[in-house]
């Protein structure tokens, strides 16, 4: 079983994938668009700090850490400005550049 579907508020949308769990996820602000965890890496500041995604023994438990996530750190996508979204994929662009890369 496969399933996609966003949810949508003006200019931004959630979009989210999901085939027996919950797959990926990514935000959209207008033309600007962020993978879950590059948002979460932008703003925690390192990689894999978020609960999502993370190891889980139940479909729904994948819902429920990006919840927690949406709660505690995605302020900037539910409630701040089409620029604070936008800094963070600048963020992100910087951040990758800063990563070794394999040769």
């Amino acid at each position: 079983m496969f399933a996609s579907g966003e949810f949508q508020r003006g200019t931004r949308r959630l979009e989210v994938h999901f085939r027996g769990l919950l797959g990926l996820v990514a935000y959209h602000v207008g033309s600007v668009r962020l993978s879950h965890e590059d948002y979460m890496w932008s703003v925690l500041g390192r990689r894999w700090a978020s609960q999502y995604p993370g190891f889980f023994s139940e479909p729904l438990d994948g819902f429920r850490h990006l919840l927690a996530d949406l709660e505690n750190h995605a302020g900037d996508f539910l409630a701040g400005s089409d620029d604070d979204f936008a800094k963070h994929a600048q963020h992100v662009e910087t951040l990758k550049k800063a990563v070794p890369r394999l040769p």
